[in-house]
């Protein structure tokens, strides 16, 4: 057993690093790849000059390009608003960047106002252009040749005047291409530090349609991302709420939370969530990431019926409470877009233990298991990359990225449901199939016990006895009376009854025998433990058969005894006789021989289905029959339905040893 332990952590524990590794691989090269795209849509500039020739753009043909490289840097100074366009260049500074980690985090603290300022040139196009910051938590203007071009909320010296937004609003213009321009834009912000986003230049035209088709794709999404909560909520109503957990809707509703406040779908809802400032909104985001992964955690553990301690989520769960508290009392500088990257990244702790318990239940073969871990994978790439772009780490707009990433997720997650409620369909149709056979098998149960025969020689053994001793007639009555009353009961009966409940039966049954069969039968009862079910009229047919089939066919008669006992997982049921005996091997065929007991196939059939019994039989010509009933403790159950359960446990979601 532990030899089998290690070799599943061995291969868990490769799974993971592979899993890792891939994931990994993913991201970075997601990462390379989209900044060496922009590398094409980017125009530097000559170290020192903070002048961009843009000859090599053809605007006019949907061409766009980000400014990157040196700027002229004023902390501290509005150049346009201040009417300071005179002023000297006091530093240079790279463009996106944060100010704080180029010029160092004494000199420059994350919050303040500052302008930029640099030159363009050779500017080809004759469609209207726009110039803006994608996705950047500051306020700010952009100005070209003294003309306010674009605005992003209201950039102010004082914050508390500040007003910052998701969106941007451009006025379109042209530019001759053999001038050259001067480009300014003035920035303000509590926390974060300067343009850390690349300033993107485009068609105004061909911008706004852009836009438009990434803002309806995302409410797309995010209606997409509801649907599957709402539907989850549904399942988990009229379904099974056993099987369907509330953290599912919880994470979709997280999720799509994130989906809206971020980029741009913010840029349309922020008038309706009380306008609250995108650079605020950015702290909800930060703490998002750890609550997504956190609640996505819980619903998979839930999901999986994985047991992991308590201890653990509490830790988890405190540490995003710590940072969630603590986050606008850290220093300015955390703002740096580097530190507040770093931060957010820190959530990775919680995919390495989520995608780690996975692996685990994957090795072990638990159902829907990968599943889950590829629809995860997917939520942690899109957070992932939202992340690293929203800190300015890609050069180019990838916003789209996590919202089809989380539909992937929603997509894999309605996968899995459907796979849950297709065994739920197949297992209802079993369901129904086998209280059908239980209906039958009850039935022929019944019926075998009260053939004509049985009848006739009871009442001419009680017709026999009323004159020659009337109070054993009287008795053999009852007996027969309540004989017959437990057949008919059990033709209605559908739950297993207390064994006591049977052994009565039974015993009525015997004392009828007896009286026929006089001297030649002898019955015992060694009972131990008897608080345990067993299916109606299931032992009648076993002590039948030992008396009609074994004991009674012995000139000289013989004993039956029925036994109980337990042990740790079983209960025991053990009926003996030593009579005539039988070949074991005719049992396998079909005889259709016309006696009135039930063949012990049925038997074993009702003792497998309803309490995941077993029935062994050992017998030696000559000697006797042993009939030994084994019932797990586990699956010893009242009732039908919580048999239905055990099964639909069993047959959906496998046998999970965690």
């Amino acid at each position: 057993m532990q030899l089998t332990n290690e070799k599943q952590q061995l291969k868990s524990n490769i799974l993971l690093i592979v899993t890792m590794l891939l994931m990994a691989i993913v991201l970075i090269g997601t990462v390379f790849v989209c900044n060496f795209y922009s590398k094409k849509q980017t125009q530097s500039c000559n170290k020192g000059s903070a002048h961009f020739d843009l000859s090599s753009v053809d605007f006019s043909n949907k061409g766009s390009i980000y400014l990157t490289g040196e700027w002229e840097f004023y902390h501290g100074v509005f150049l346009k608003s201040d009417k300071m366009t005179a002023m000297p260049a006091r530093e240079m500074i790279d463009v996106p960047s944060s100010w704080s980690s180029v010029l160092g985090i004494r000199k420059y603290s994350a919050g303040g106002y500052a302008s930029y300022r640099c030159y363009i040139s050779n500017v080809k196009s004759d469609t209207y252009l726009t110039m803006y910051i994608p996705n950047i938590a500051c306020s700010y203007k952009v100005f070209i040749n003294g003309n306010v071009v674009t605005t992003s909320g209201t950039p102010s010296k004082i914050y508390n005047e500040t007003v910052t937004s998701a969106g941007h609003y451009s006025l379109p213009f042209k530019l001759e291409e053999g001038k050259e321009y001067e480009v300014v834009v003035e920035i303000s912000a509590d926390h974060f530090s300067g343009i850390y986003m690349p300033v993107y230049m485009t068609g105004y035209t061909h911008d706004s349609n852009a836009l438009n088709s990434k803002i309806a794709l995302r409410f797309v999404l995010c209606g997409i991302v509801f649907l599957c909560g709402f539907l989850s909520v549904i399942l988990r109503k009229f379904v099974s709420k056993e099987q369907y957990t509330s953290w599912l809707p919880m994470l979709a509703f997280l999720v799509l939370l994130r989906m809206i406040i971020t980029t741009e779908s913010y840029s349309v809802v922020q008038p309706y969530m009380f306008n609250i400032g995108y650079e605020e909104m950015n702290v909800f985001i930060f703490i998002s990431t750890f609550i997504i992964k956190l609640v996505a955690l819980i619903y998979i553990v839930k999901s999986l019926n994985i047991k992991i301690h308590d201890s653990t989520l509490i830790a988890m769960s405190v540490t995003v409470l710590a940072l969630a508290v603590s986050i606008n009392f850290l220093p300015n500088s955390i703002f740096d877009s580097y530190y507040y990257l770093s931060l957010q990244l820190l959530s990775l702790v919680i995919d390495l233990y989520t995608i780690n318990r996975l692996c685990i239940e994957i090795v072990k073969k638990t159902q829907y298991a990968f599943l889950y871990l590829f629809s995860y994978l997917f939520l942690v790439f899109g957070l992932t990359i939202d992340v690293i772009y929203t800190n300015g780490k890609i050069g180019i707009n990838c916003s789209s990225v996590m919202p089809v990433c989380v539909f992937a997720f929603s997509l894999v997650t309605l996968v899995i449901h459907a796979l849950k409620i297709r065994r739920f369909y197949n297992y209802a149709i079993k369901a129904r199939s086998l209280e059908a056979e239980l209906e039958r098998a009850n039935t022929a149960v019944m019926i075998s016990q009260i053939q004509p025969h049985f009848l006739y020689n009871a009442l001419n053994t009680i017709k026999s006895l009323i004159k020659r001793d009337p109070k054993k007639a009287e008795k053999a009555v009852i007996d027969f009376s309540l004989y017959l009353r437990g057949n008919m009961d059990s033709l209605t009966q559908k739950d297993p009854i207390p064994f006591r409940e049977e052994l009565e039966h039974v015993k009525y049954y015997c004392n009828i025998e007896r009286l026929r069969f006089q001297d030649k039968l002898d019955i015992y009862y060694e009972i131990g433990p008897d608080s345990f079910f067993v299916p109606t009229l299931s032992l009648q047919p076993i002590v039948e058969n030992a008396i009609k089939h074994g004991v009674t066919k012995k000139p000289e008669g013989g004993t039956v005894t029925v036994s109980t006992y337990e042990d740790d997982k079983n209960f025991y049921i053990k009926v003996e006789d030593d009579g005539k005996g039988f070949d074991v091997s005719t049992l396998d065929k079909d005889k259709n021989d016309g006696r009135s007991h039930i063949g012990i196939s049925n038997i074993k059939q009702r003792f497998s289905d309803i309490m995941g019994g077993t029935v062994s039989i050992e017998s030696k010509e000559g000697v006797g029959t042993r009939v030994t009933v084994t019932l797990p403790k586990d699956k010893n159950v009242e009732t039908l339905k919580q048999s239905l359960e055990l099964q639909s446990n069993k047959d959906i979601f496998g046998e999970m040893n965690i």
